[in-house]
Formats: structure tokens, sequence, C-alpha cells
């Protein structure tokens, strides 16, 4: 028995058959096989791999012949993104002047079209009524004159951003134990404080001296930067401690008002500014 174990090992091949996998497209009507592709597991690799590359060629020249490029993050340069942007809300100003246009021409169209429909009858008052708000009449001169004042006045007004701007903030007293000096007409840009002698000038928040220059009557003026495009100017101070350059912290000391024995009087006139229009200071500092 184990003579015929030993033949039978003999004669068994040692060699292992590699597995195949076939690809077969069968007609349902005839149940014979129309086309029939074998792979090996070698060739199911390099096939699929030379399918992802033919793919990703295929996208990649998608991408470079066509304007599907611009929308890749990463691809427009600095420039080109800025023009972009630029185009794109010229684009929608241009949109809105269109569609005032087409409103402007649709109500034209339909006072020429049904003019008794749109336009009253009683155009000038009679004599003896008054006048109505809504009058047809032209505008007088003095009126044509208080419009371009008004107008003037307010092109370059930015007051009405400061108090945005001022959210959030807390401004400290510029000089302790400050009061605002009486007995003059008060201005709506500045305000003059007086104070005990050598009383501590301090700056309002955060920010950077920008500007610190001596004055006339042994006096110095500090100019510091604040967030939120605030300014603010202390000048009158006697003995500044900053100079240009220097980061201060809200509530530093930059300098002190007039010792006892200078005889000067102790007066100091502070300013705030934002975005280069000034501000009254009583109405965003607590003094």
């Amino acid at each position: 028995m184990s003579e015929q174990q030993d033949i039978i090992k003999k004669h068994k091949h040692s060699f292992k058959t590699k597995s195949r996998f076939r690809l077969s497209f069968i007609n349902e009507n005839r149940f014979n096989e129309v086309w029939t592709i074998k792979f090996t597991h070698t060739e199911i690799v390099i096939t699929s791999l030379l399918l992802v590359a033919a793919l990703s060629c295929l996208v990649a020249t998608i991408i470079v012949l066509s304007p599907i490029r611009t929308l890749l993050p990463g691809y427009l340069k600095e420039g080109q993104r800025q023009e972009n942007i630029v185009n794109s809300m010229r684009l929608d100003s241009m949109t809105t002047r269109v569609n005032i246009n087409n409103a402007y021409i649709s109500n034209l169209r339909s006072l020429l079209d049904h003019p008794t429909d749109t336009i009253s009858a009683t155009t000038v008052p009679a004599q003896g009524t008054p006048m109505s708000p809504d009058s047809l009449l032209p505008a007088s001169e003095k009126e044509k004159l208080f419009v371009r004042q008004f107008e003037e006045n307010e092109r370059f007004n930015l007051n009405v951003l400061s108090p945005i701007a001022a959210e959030g903030i807390s401004f400290f007293p510029p000089v302790s134990h400050a009061t605002e000096l009486s007995g003059q007409e008060q201005s709506t840009t500045s305000i003059r404080l007086t104070s005990p002698p050598s009383s501590t000038v301090c700056a309002i928040y955060a920010g950077t001296v920008i500007d610190a220059y001596a004055t006339r009557g042994n006096r110095n003026t500090i100019i510091i930067q604040h967030p939120n495009g605030f300014v603010s100017k202390y000048s009158g101070v006697h003995t500044p401690f900053t100079t240009a350059g220097d980061k201060v912290e809200k509530g530093s000391v930059i300098g002190i008002t007039s010792p006892k024995d200078s005889g000067q009087e102790t007066c100091v006139t502070f300013e705030l500014w934002n975005k280069g229009a000034a501000l009254n200071p009583r109405e965003y500092v607590v003094f």
C-alpha cells in the first residue's frame, strides 16, 4: 500500500495552474457567446491602471482646454481673481441700471398710452386754498439753494458711520480728574479739559503713536491711531512719555499736565477723528 502511494506522489505534478477570469457577452435569443475576453490577475491589474490613466488624461485635457479651469481653487492669479470680482460687481451694477431704465420706460409708455388715467385734471391749486406738498409747480430759488447747500455739506460727511465703528469699544477718559473748561463757546470737534496740576494724560484706547511733537509755550501734542479708523489727538501735554512708533494700551499714561511750580495753565485739548471725519468727543468718551 505504501509503495502505491509513493508511485502516485512521484507521478503527481508539483506546479499550480493560474487563476483565469473570463468576460463573456451572450446573445440571450440564441444563447451563444458573442464576445469573450479572458484575463489573469496580472492582466486585470494592468487593464485597471491603463483605464485610470486614460480617464485622468481625459479629465486633464478637458480642464486645460476648456474654461472650467477657471473654477478650480488656486488656479487664477491674484490679479485675475480681483479682476473677476470687479467684473462681477460691474455686471450687477449694470443689471440694476437696466432694471431701473426698464421701469422708467414702462412708466413713460403708460403715461403716453393713458394720459387721462395718470395725470390729474386739476394740476394748479385754486386761489385761497393751501398748496399741496405734492404740487407739480417747480421749486423756488430758495428751495434749490437749500438743497444745494445740504448736498454739499453731506457729500463728504462720514459721521453716520462712526457710531457703527465705535460699537463694542469703551474709551478711557483722556485726562484724570478733568472737567470741561467753561466760559467759552463749546466746539463740536474738540473739548478743552482742565485738571489739577501734574494730572496724568492717558490713551483712550489701545493703538500706535503716529506722531508726537512740541508746540509753542513748552507744550506737546500726541496723536494715536486706534482700531476701526479712530484717531485721538492730545494737545497741551507738558511732559510726554511716548514717541512716534510706540505701542500703547487702553489707559496707558502718555504724559502729564503742567506741574504746580510751572505757573502754567493745566489745560489739555482733546480731539477724536474717525476715517478723516472730526467727531464730537462728548458723544463717544465719558469725561
